[in-house]
């Protein structure tokens, strides 16, 4: 599913955010990604970046069936071959870093720090 709230000036207001330490809004995959990972604003940020090899971290919120969420932190790295192509990461780390079964942006924020 892709984000829940689609308005227009809720989309603006989420790329206006400032997200500390260089995160940024995942517009894209937010407004088309399928995925349930993308119903909740994501932020992304590139840790390294070589000649073979991207390292990517998420911070976002996961809400689960049963009405329990948790905060979520993903790491993966992706190779740079072909840019234009899909890779499956085997190299995916994910922590939790906090139980919560409402949503809150300044929380989410908060975790990018």
């Amino acid at each position: 599913m892709a984000l829940k709230n689609r308005k227009p000036e809720y989309i603006k207001k989420l790329l206006a955010i400032e997200a500390p330490n260089g995160y940024k809004f995942d517009l894209a995959n937010g407004l088309y990604n399928p995925a349930f990972g993308y119903e909740y604003p994501r932020f992304n940020k590139i840790i390294s970046d070589d000649d073979e090899q991207q390292t990517i971290t998420a911070v976002y919120y996961m809400k689960f069936h049963n009405g329990t969420g948790e905060y979520r932190r993903e790491t993966w790295s992706r190779p740079k071959t072909d840019p234009g192509k899909w890779y499956v990461c085997r190299n995916v780390k994910t922590e939790t870093l906090e139980t919560a079964n409402r949503f809150n942006l300044e929380k989410l924020l908060s975790f990018c720090a």
